[in-house]
This record gives structure tokens, C-alpha cells and sequence, in this order.
């Protein structure tokens, strides 16, 4: 089970974003969607969704 809710902070300790920080923006039954501190060439933060080993 997800211990996280909407607003929390993570970071990803796996796969290709790890190391980066990220707000959590949905809680799903595995899995969270999340907004990465990391800026697209368009400006916007870049948005992926993280199971539930992939970030603490």
C-alpha cells in the first residue's frame, strides 16, 4: 500500500529520472503520478507516473 498523498514530496530511486525530486499530484492503487523538479524545453515540469518501488 501507498503511504503518500497529493502535495507530498518524493524522490525517484529508480529508473531514468532517478535521483530527481518530485511532487506527488495523484495516488493510485500501485502507482503515483508525480511532477518532476525537472523543466521541459518548453518551460513546464515534466509529469510521469512512478510505481510504487520506484520512489521513496
Amino acid at each position: 500500500m501507498i503511504k503518500v498523498e497529493a502535495g507530498e514530496n518524493v524522490e525517484v530511486i529508480k529508473g531514468e529520472f532517478k535521483g530527481i525530486k518530485a511532487e506527488v499530484i495523484a495516488v493510485y492503487t500501485n502507482s503515483i503520478a508525480v511532477e518532476l523538479d525537472k523543466k521541459l524545453s518548453d518551460g513546464s515540469k515534466a509529469r510521469t507516473v512512478l510505481h510504487h518501488t520506484e520512489f521513496k
